[in-house]
């Protein structure tokens, strides 16, 4: 009896990934309207709704929070069209393990590709696997936001710390500065 065995060459003989070109995100928040992709991860929603409670003072208006039915697989193709048809901006996170981060990568560009800037927010520990999932996905330069490890024991308090940080790293790149 003959095993036949496939063996797989992680270092890319093959066709390159589709490259995406990044949008460029509004360079301020007023008027801007915005979705929030949850992942699901215990505390994302806690930590998503107060990041929308500081887009909202800067004049932004939320569209909708949309969760994923799974934090370890890809947003539905319907959740992410639901998602995009409002928004003029998205935020998705967050990436705090290895599936789920580069799910969240992979359903941020996913929204870019479909036309709307989108932000994706990573724990510190994980953004060596985000970095390889945009690569990946053509997009190795992509502008992460990034948060400190852990996020799903904090408390409420280090979730508001947690937010603010990510706030101003948003607000960096909306003004062009990162």
């Amino acid at each position: 009896m003959t095993i036949q065995v496939t063996v797989l060459d992680p270092t890319g003989t093959g066709a390159p990934p589709s490259s995406a070109e990044l949008l460029r995100p509004p360079a301020d928040l007023r008027g801007v309207s915005f979705g929030m992709l949850d992942n699901g991860k215990p505390n994302s929603d806690r930590f998503l709704s107060l990041l929308a409670e500081r887009f909202i003072a800067n004049g932004a208006q939320l569209y909708a929070t949309l969760r994923k039915p799974s934090i370890g697989r890809l947003a539905p193709v319907q959740l992410l069209a639901e998602l995009v048809q409002g928004s003029d901006l998205v935020v998705t996170g967050v990436g705090d393990c290895a599936g789920c981060c580069s799910c969240s990568v992979q359903d941020g560009i996913a929204v870019e590709r479909r036309g709307v800037p989108t932000v994706v927010i990573v724990t510190a520990e994980f953004l060596t696997t985000a970095r390889i999932s945009a690569t990946a996905a053509g997009v190795p330069d992509y502008p992460f936001t990034v948060i400190d490890h852990p996020l799903g024991s904090l408390t409420p308090s280090q979730l508001d710390q947690r937010a603010e940080l990510a706030m101003g790293q948003i607000r960096t790149r909306l003004a062009g500065t990162a």
